[in-house]
């Protein structure tokens, strides 16, 4: 190639875990990882079965755009047959159950809390992406710590879980900010 050669990723194939849900190898862009300097996350994965994408609401810092589409890309509406359930809202607690049962790109404004996403039906494969606009891939999720309050869990690619301090929430159970994850 030539003097551009850092700006080109060429994907490897990557072995997925033995359960069926994922087809048997997939592609993924794992932002910063794959192309220094990258701002963008995102994964092609091509589900066969039906099952759990994400199994706890969690929210990003960061806009969050959801592609669901039929796998044959030649014709994603007409290989569409799927039935996706997704819950999101402005708050954990008050979260809307939306079903998708046609190709759709679902945008996840900054700090909106989003799952679990499920596909409860599947007649062919389907091609779910989730492109975060960030450099690498991480979730903010609420727990509850033994007096009862919550704290938020920071899960960030490349790195083990965080805490945020549950001193520092601001408007409605959410982090502050400006405050970083320690």
């Amino acid at each position: 190639m030539g003097q551009y050669d850092w700006l080109f990723y060429k994907y490897p194939k990557e072995e997925n875990p033995a359960d069926g849900l994922l087809a048997p190898v997939q592609a993924y862009f794992r932002g910063e990882f794959s192309v220094p300097g990258s701002q963008v996350y995102l994964p092609y994965r091509a589900y066969v079965k039906p099952g759990i994408i994400s199994g706890e609401a969690h929210f990003h810092r960061d806009e969050e755009y959801l592609a669901i589409v039929g796998h044959d890309l030649r014709d994603a509406f007409e290989s569409f047959d799927a039935e996706v359930v997704l819950y999101m809202g402005e708050s954990p607690d008050a979260m809307e159950k939306i079903v998708i049962d046609r190709p759709a790109m679902v945008r996840v404004p900054k700090y909106y809390w989003h799952g679990p996403i499920e596909i409860t039906r599947l007649g062919k494969p389907l091609f779910f992406q989730p492109v975060l606009k960030a450099p690498r891939y991480y979730a903010i999720y609420r727990r509850f710590g033994q007096d009862g309050r919550p704290y938020y869990s920071a899960v960030v690619e490349g790195t083990t879980p965080n805490e945020l301090d549950p001193d520092k929430v601001c408007v409605n159970g959410v982090p502050c900010v400006g405050q970083e994850v320690k």
